[in-house]
């Protein structure tokens, strides 16, 4: 990750989760109430977070007890993620790396890949990736991965295609669209600083699959579907032709 783009992921993942702190606990706090309920957590589960962001779910975990290991490729977020779990004495650590490459981390109860962080690789990384993630689970451990549905495109894209938010002390431009042809969303975003000073984001594609395919991928990893949720919230939201969202558990 070159040095712009580590600059976008400190702008979003911090400075946006500050100014949104309160919605994002709410949020967290109904998803790791989900977490807990569908994968019967108890405190000798390790839990492993791919592609933790700012740590909402593995901060969220860590605080009721359960023992979290994170692993994020953006360093600014790894030294604030780290400094807190510190300062606040946490059963958790994070670690700066790709999470295609886990050949050191050990045996894992549960698989996170949470707000549709799988998406960013070919078809192919995508398969390898999930292949691994069954070699570090524990037999009978769990993958829980949320992703977008991509049936349900049109409604997600409402909230989605184009709009102004605060972040930190400026706005951000973001414009977005559906490709059909590849299966991704094309987001590009520019930031307004106060003084009128701009920064354009180098642009991200996330490539969507449907729940079929996700069921194949996860059959060829070696895994048992379980289970698919229409959201990562309680009560329980079944997945149906509405769902913007789908939530796939699987198991060793």
């Amino acid at each position: 990750m070159d040095e712009q783009r580590m600059w976008w992921e400190e702008l979003f993942q911090i400075h946006e989760f500050a100014t949104y702190s309160d919605v994002a606990e709410s949020l967290t706090n109904n998803e790791v109430d989900f977490l807990e309920m569908i994968l019967n957590l108890t405190p000798d589960m390790r839990v492993l977070d791919l592609a933790c962001g700012n740590g909402r779910h593995l901060l969220g975990l860590a605080r009721r007890g359960y023992h979290v290991d994170g692993v994020e490729l953006a360093t600014p977020l790894v030294n604030q993620l780290s400094a807190q779990i510190t300062a606040e004495q946490l059963p958790a650590r994070v670690i700066a790396g790709d999470m295609r490459k886990l050949d050191d981390l050990g045996m894992y109860d549960v698989v996170l890949i949470m707000n549709s962080s799988l998406g960013f690789f070919s078809d192919f990384e995508h398969q390898q990736l999930l292949n691994d993630l069954a070699d570090h689970l524990v037999p009978q451990g769990r993958l829980v991965l949320q992703c977008i549905n991509p049936y349900q495109i049109s409604s997600y894209m409402q909230h989605y295609r184009r709009g102004w938010h605060q972040v930190g002390p400026g706005y951000v431009l973001r414009e977005s669209h559906f490709s059909p042809t590849t299966g991704t969303i094309e987001t590009a975003y520019r930031y307004i600083e106060p003084n009128g000073g701009e920064a354009v984001h180098p642009g991200e594609r996330i490539r969507l699959y449907t729940f079929p395919e996700w069921q194949q991928q996860v059959q060829r990893a070696g895994l048992r579907l379980q289970a698919v949720f229409g959201d990562a919230v309680l009560p329980i939201v079944p997945f149906d032709e509405t769902s913007q969202w789908q939530i796939l558990m699987a198991m060793k």
